[in-house]
């Protein structure tokens, strides 16, 4: 599952969004890194935290985030969606002057 949001200012969405989590402007979100030193996006509820996380890749064209998680356990279907649906609302509610379209896989 990803989320693709297609836009001339991938490299400004990537990093506004970094921003807007470290200030704490985006209150349920936290910036985790992996082993591989990439950044993930991590919904900090207790309900949902480390279960499901949001890999940002940037393209010249788009921004993806792409639905990760820790370790072999992959979470269901349904967690998935819930997280990849808030995030989803997080780019709608403060980052809709950035991206042209959203589209969802």
């Amino acid at each position: 599952m990803k989320i693709i949001a297609y836009t001339t200012k991938a490299k400004k969405l990537y990093e506004e969004i970094n921003s807007k989590i470290e200030e704490k402007k985006l209150k349920t979100w936290e910036i985790k890194k992996n082993t591989k030193n990439e950044i993930l996006y991590n919904h900090i509820p207790e309900q949902w935290n480390d279960i499901v996380l949001m890999k940002p890749i940037v393209y010249e064209d788009r921004l993806e985030l792409i639905v990760r998680w820790w370790d072999e356990n992959e979470p269901d279907e349904t967690t998935k969606g819930y997280i990849l649906g808030r995030f989803t609302e997080i780019l709608m509610v403060h980052f809709r002057n950035i991206f042209d379209y959203l589209e969802t896989k």
